[in-house]
């Protein structure tokens, strides 16, 4: 795990304007999901290719769409996958969800701390993300500010989930703060013009993860919940 302190990049501050919403990441942000649909997607792909690296697929996985991931298997051990791989990856990520998920640890009272309008911006499909929130006990915390992939033409790395997240909250997204743990995620976040926080309080989270997010253009680190609201008291200050 990352020893950092929260400091700042290159990456442009919100506007002057302040900040106006928070958007949220889901899974490795608000619910410790990661780790455990990246373990259950590395299984499935390493039962079809044993040959395939099952730590290097955890680390690829994070934030990534899990079908990509199968491409790159395929491609370069010629591996043959099932034509439904995809559903077979949902199946296993949801009953592994369903066994051990979590909220990040201290999650709740940061989020009551924010006082700002706040949204979830997630790649994983609505019926999981919901779910999730649900079981982290956050639904009511964002109400019907729940976006996913279905509403937009392009997933993340591309801004549109996060453009989207912040029209139907009418907020400007250069008054935009994105909380996020992945890279490609982190640059969703910078290509709409938001400024991103890197969370590493996640259990996927690998030594070096800080530097990585930061070079996808995350202004500041949030080592723990703990300190998020600190930081973005920081920027609206």
């Amino acid at each position: 795990m990352d020893t950092v302190d929260p400091v700042r990049n290159a990456a442009p501050a919100p506007s002057a304007g302040g900040i106006a919403a928070v958007i949220f990441d889901c899974d490795g942000v608000l619910v410790d999901s990661e780790f455990i649909a990246c373990r259950a997607v590395a299984g499935l792909i390493a039962h079809y290719e044993p040959q395939a690296p099952v730590e290097e697929l955890v680390e690829q996985l994070v934030g990534t769409p899990d079908l990509h991931i199968v491409r790159q298997v395929a491609a370069r051990f010629g591996t043959v996958f099932p034509e439904d791989i995809g559903p077979r990856m949902a199946q296993v990520i949801d009953d592994a969800l369903a066994l051990s998920l979590d909220a990040i640890p201290g999650v709740q009272a940061a989020l009551a701390a924010l006082s700002l309008p706040m949204a979830v911006a997630s790649n994983s499909h609505a019926a999981r993300v919901r779910r999730s929130l649900e079981i982290a006990g956050l639904t009511g915390l964002f109400g019907a500010h729940v976006y996913t992939p279905e509403a937009v033409a392009r997933p993340k790395p591309a801004p549109d989930l996060y453009l989207h997240a912040a029209a139907q909250l009418g907020a400007d997204p250069g008054r935009c703060l994105v909380i996020e743990d992945s890279v490609p995620g982190t640059t969703a976040g910078v290509a709409a013009g938001m400024t991103v926080i890197g969370f590493l309080g996640g259990r996927h989270i690998r030594d070096g993860h800080a530097d990585r997010l930061r070079a996808a253009g995350a202004r500041l680190i949030c080592p723990h919940m703990d300190d998020l609201a600190g930081l973005v008291a920081g920027l609206r200050s």
